[in-house]
């Protein structure tokens, strides 16, 4: 079972698919980061694409709260209706002084279960 987790936990991280691809492009552009990583965090099959990880460092949060920082990231990722296109996602932002001194991120918490995604029978 935990060499079985390790194997499904690298193969949802590297899954390259649609969302993952939208997410970086759309972040590129808003917030010209020095540093991004998007990571797949998604339970289940790999292709489901419904838990994200964005870690986002940008001169663009000097002098913002923790707050207007996660706002930032996730407002150009809103649909008009404001909600995500995916189920969750999580964020680090971070200016480059801050990564400069630790590139730290806070481990992923446990997901209470479900996908975002209708009942799939």
């Amino acid at each position: 079972h935990g060499r079985m987790s390790k194997v499904l936990t690298r193969a949802m991280s590297t899954f390259d698919g649609p969302q993952k691809r939208m997410i970086e492009a759309t972040l590129r552009s808003a917030l010209r980061p020095t540093h991004l990583e998007v990571v797949n965090e998604s339970h289940g099959r790999a292709e489901d694409e419904s838990h994200f990880f964005a870690c986002v460092v940008s001169e663009a949060f000097a002098s913002k709260k923790l707050l207007e920082r996660h706002r930032m990231v996730s407002g150009p990722l809103t649909g008009p209706d404001g909600a995500l296109p995916f189920h969750s996602l999580r964020i680090a932002a971070k200016t480059p002084d801050e990564w400069a001194k630790s590139n730290a991120v806070p481990a992923a918490p446990k997901c209470a279960g479900g996908d975002g995604l209708p009942n799939r029978h």
